[in-house]
């Protein structure tokens, strides 16, 4: 069997970038924003210029010349949007607590701004080609914070972890599906085997979930990482009283700043802030006043309706990017009349996408343009249906539905669904389609539609709006969870109830191969097949937003919305 040519840092950076999720991938059917998953699947838009042009920016980072940053005697406050819910990676299934453990413990590898992945405490792999194992070289002269030195030890440690299918963690089945075992060849190098092809296996090492934490700590139980993480991260746990302020300290030992991909340092040594105190406040109104006030230098996400006030004020830096989430109408394809694809079709050609975002969003995101956002690896752009309410007539027509029907639409009540619920019921109503509007607790929509156990004929769930992002930046975990038949609830999120069986065999021929190219062309065929199926309605790409002063640069949101603070500097 031939083996893949062991890679540089430079060679990586290559492949990661032609080949390659909330720290979380998943659903963001909950809320207006943000993303979170607690399933893992059980195998391992408008022009190009349209999504080109809605990145915003008001304001600039400053111009700070080399080595006059003070920041790093200088203690800020971010003012997020929810509190955190463990420091422990293995357990955490929302973005916001997976940002923050970014900063204090590094994984094998992770990613650049643009979420590419880099090497960081690997400097390269090699896999075999069926893809099933994977000899991963590790960084020398690194050690944790509490002093216990990062070598192959270290790395068993954690991927015991990964492996341990009964210790009862969010993440438990993120990798424990897959992965067989690791194994020492010398102190620094190991060796993965997978029990089944996984193309995706370095995007999953890349994923906050692997984040690696001090075997000294891991021995110390679940309640000690869960409480204070020992990573070998750019900053140190400092303390966490939940509900107030969550905080943490440089380490100006971290080894990204003497080293990193291309033997070149991951920042500026004069990056980071001497500490960074995290305040949960989830009013929107009072977020944006601490900003303006200075009493936060950054916030995020932004709130809408505060979108335009912080735009227009000149001590603020506003940022709006493209990011990895994707709304959706989704369509019970097992149950009439969406098992016609005339009336899928209709459905996407009777809502304006442009108005939804405008009305619902506040304009704050684009039309969607694949079943995955435009920051993921192997996204393929394809064109938006267009608003054309005659076009969708006269498909409901040849369907035999020329006077309309009747669906449920289920959703979660938030404000922000309920908005959109009004908007697709008059939407609809234009080509005779009457949406009878359900709004439910999470906790019940959960349990009446992602926990449901019926087949998808006999699924209470007709109509669902919900959203997903891939928190490793790869196709695999934004295609696979939505479209897989054995995808279908109660295993994941194809609450669609979608079943292709070209799909299928493309997503698994993706997995079963680390070859970039091929891997590319499977998903390229698979979104262009599901944007003819139609099983949902795209309606847009999420933005990602945050307010930041504007005598900070570089401190910016990751696309899957994680804060990202590593080259951040302040000017005097």
């Amino acid at each position: 069997m031939r083996k893949a040519k062991l890679r540089s840092a430079a060679s990586l950076l290559l492949a990661a970038a032609m080949a390659v999720s909330l720290a979380a991938c998943g659903s963001s059917a909950s809320s207006g924003s943000g993303s979170a998953d607690t399933k893992q699947a059980s195998t391992a838009g408008g022009s190009s210029a349209a999504v080109e042009a809605t990145a915003q920016s008001t304001g600039e980072d400053p111009v700070i010349p080399d080595g006059e940053s003070v920041s790093q005697d200088s203690d800020i406050t971010c003012a997020t949007y929810t509190d955190f819910t463990t420091m422990d990676p293995m357990d955490t299934s929302d973005t916001i607590s997976g940002g923050v453990q970014r900063l204090i413990m590094d994984g094998l590898f992770g990613f650049d701004d643009d979420m590419k992945v880099i090497p960081l405490l690997a400097t390269g792999y090699e896999a075999n080609d069926s893809a099933t194992e994977y000899t991963v070289t590790l960084r020398q002269g690194v050690s944790f914070t509490d002093g216990t030195p990062f070598n192959a030890d270290a790395v068993i440690a954690n991927a015991n972890r990964w492996m341990d299918k009964n210790g009862g963690l969010k993440r438990t089945t993120f990798l424990s599906g897959v992965l067989a075992s690791c194994d020492k060849v010398d102190d620094y190098t190991v060796k993965f085997t997978l029990s089944e092809p996984f193309g995706s296996f370095i995007n999953c090492l890349a994923h906050p979930a692997t984040l690696l934490m001090s075997p000294k700590q891991i021995e110390q139980g679940q309640k000690a990482c869960a409480d204070s993480p020992v990573g070998t991260g750019q900053y140190t746990f400092v303390e966490w009283t939940q509900g107030d302020h969550l905080k943490i300290q440089l380490n100006k030992d971290w080894w990204g700043y003497k080293d990193g991909p291309d033997g070149k340092p991951l920042v500026a040594s004069d990056a980071g802030f001497k500490t960074v105190t995290f305040k949960p406040v989830t009013e929107g109104a009072t977020r944006a006043a601490m900003i303006q006030s200075g009493d936060a230098q950054v916030m995020w996400s932004v709130p809408a309706e505060n979108a335009d006030a912080l735009k227009s004020d000149p001590n603020i830096h506003y940022q709006q990017t493209d990011g990895l989430v994707t709304y959706w109408l989704m369509m019970n394809t097992q149950k009439a009349p969406f098992t016609d694809l005339k009336v899928r079709q209709a459905m996407n050609y009777a809502i304006d996408k442009d108005a939804f975002i405008k009305i619902c969003y506040n304009g704050i995101g684009t039309p969607a343009t694949s079943m995955m956002g435009p920051k993921t690896q192997y996204y393929k752009e394809n064109t938006p249906y267009p608003y054309d309410v005659e076009k969708a007539k006269s498909l409901l027509k040849e369907a035999g539905y020329e006077n309309g029907f009747t669906a449920k639409f289920m959703y979660s009540n938030t404000s922000t669904n309920q908005k959109v619920a009004e908007f697709l019921k008059q939407q609809l109503q234009q080509v005779g389609i009457n949406l009878e509007l359900e709004a439910l607790e999470s906790a019940v929509l959960n349990q009446k539609v992602q926990d449901s156990t019926a087949a998808g004929k006999d699924a209470e769930v007709e109509l669902y709006y919900s959203g997903w992002s891939s928190s490793t930046g790869d196709a695999d975990w934004a295609l696979r969870p939505m479209l897989a038949k054995e995808s279908e609830p109660p295993m994941s999120y194809n609450i669609s109830y979608y079943e292709n069986d070209e799909v299928d065999q493309l997503l698994k021929d993706a997995l079963a191969t680390s070859d970039s190219d091929k891997r590319k062309d499977c998903y390229a065929k698979i979104q262009d097949i599901v944007w003819e199926d139609c099983p949902v309605v795209p309606l847009f790409h999420m933005q990602n937003t945050i307010a930041v002063s504007n005598k900070i640069a570089n401190v910016k949101l990751y696309p899957d919305a994680a804060i990202n603070l590593r080259g951040g500097r302040m000017a005097k």
